[in-house]
């Protein structure tokens, strides 16, 4: 049987991938090292307490390790429609396996599930920089070498949560609307319905960036009632449905409930939950999960540029809800430094795409993002964690500067994003192997 084209490596590829197959393998080898000794024994039950209590990496959660060991919805299901049929399979497979090799398999199976997504995000986005943006090899290696130097693009690629699954389904659909953009053909409503279901399956806001994708992709046929109807329509209610049937619309926690939660983790021996939210703008439905009171200014130079792009040696990836502060500082102003450089590469990079369609795809999935963070102040507190939903914006965008430089510009380009790059695998591996082996 020959394997479809697209799912071969291509021969510029072949080296570059192998590199980061290794690093992709090492770092999730960490992870199930990190916690083996203490997951793989439990067999018997006690999942939910076990992996919860003992698990605190960030503010993720170990939602892979809970659903394939106990098949039930131990998570937001609403927010996350189908990521427990799609987990299924794995599931099944972790029962079957349980009692034959006499561990619990689940972090094995995560750590497989995980390093194929991460490995298909790089080739995913190596594709997206030469055959989208149009980029040179080199400076498509450059770029992605600093993509993955991200502290929280590197994170994510181990941790249980769904963020690697968005990941990789994000970046399918960027380089699938791209290359329609690029070949100026339509993205037909089937396989945006797919891309719908699959993407927003996952995490039902991203069905927004699929619905803005075909948008620039088809131009005024998105609007066409068919379009409409089979693309958007059909996806949404099932996704809806899925999220009603899992979980329904989950409510906010009060006062009241923390303090219940907390009084049951006491009696668990389990670290307790703290509140470190601020004011919700209204407290009506979803309302009540903003926050109009934390500094956005904080917020933005010390998490969302911050820690998204480099760990804080304090505190190190420490959980919100349970012991890290909200805004924590650099205590190197090199890292002020690295990160006004990144920022200031972005803005560059987003002016110098100004004029190109996809340049502005990217910048609105980032706009959507920041309006329900920044600007409402959904999850706010923990702003970094939602850093795989947007980060791949700052490279793109960065690779139209590139393109636009000629000469001394572009050697100084070059330089610099080799400086950054290097930089932040130093820093960001230097803290998170640290972590890991701790």
């Amino acid at each position: 049987m020959k394997i479809p084209r697209q799912l071969c490596l291509r021969r510029e590829e072949r080296w570059p991938a192998l590199v980061a197959l290794a690093v992709i393998v090492a770092l999730n080898a960490l992870m199930v090292g990190k916690y083996y000794d203490v997951f793989a024994k439990n067999i018997h039950g006690g999942f939910w307490g076990m992996f919860t209590g003992k698990f605190h990496v960030s503010g993720y959660d170990p939602i892979l390790y809970l659903v394939m060991s106990v098949w039930r919805v131990l998570f937001n299901g609403f927010r996350h429609p189908l990521l427990l049929w799609m987990l299924y399979p794995a599931a099944c497979l972790n029962e079957w396996l349980m009692p034959i090799a006499g561990i619990n398999c689940a972090q094995l199976i995560t750590a497989a599930m995980l390093t194929v997504a991460d490995f298909a995000s790089f080739v995913l986005f190596h594709r997206l920089l030469r055959d989208v943006v149009g980029l040179c090899r080199a400076d498509t290696a450059l770029l992605t070498a600093l993509f993955f130097s991200f502290a929280y693009v590197m994170v994510p690629m181990v941790v249980p949560d769904h963020f690697a699954f968005s990941l990789c389904l994000l970046l399918l659909t960027l380089y699938v609307c791209g290359r329609h953009m690029r070949d100026g053909t339509p993205l037909s409503a089937p396989a945006a319905a797919l891309l719908m279901v699959v993407t927003a399956g996952v995490t039902l806001s991203n069905g927004v960036k699929v619905a803005l994708g075909q948008w620039m992709a088809n131009g005024r046929r998105f609007f066409a009632w068919r379009n409409l109807l089979v693309a958007m329509a059909l996806p949404s209610a099932l996704l809806l449905w899925a999220g009603f049937s899992v979980g329904g619309v989950p409510q906010p926690k009060t006062d009241a409930d923390l303090q219940q939660e907390n009084a049951n983790l006491r009696k668990n021996n389990m670290p307790t939950h703290a509140d470190h939210g601020g004011e919700p703008i209204s407290t009506v439905g979803f309302m009540n999960w903003t926050d109009a009171t934390t500094s956005r200014l904080d917020a933005a130079v010390e998490n969302l540029f911050g820690e998204s792009l480099q760990l804080h040696s304090d505190h190190l990836l420490g959980d919100v809800w349970i012991d890290r502060p909200v805004v924590v500082r650099y205590s190197l102003a090199a890292n002020y430094v690295v990160e006004a450089a990144l920022v200031l590469l972005f803005a560059l990079g987003a002016w110098c795409g100004r004029r190109e369609r996809f340049a502005w795809l990217c910048l609105s999935w980032f706009a959507v993002d920041m309006a329900l963070s920044m600007g409402l102040g959904f999850a706010i507190n923990e702003i970094y964690i939602m850093g795989p939903h947007w980060l791949f914006v700052m490279p793109i965008s960065m690779a139209y500067a590139m393109l636009r430089a000629k000469g001394a510009a572009l050697k100084a380009l070059r330089v610099a994003t080799g400086c950054l790059a290097a930089w932040l695998w130093a820093y960001n591996g230097t803290l998170f192997v640290g972590f890991m082996l701790g």
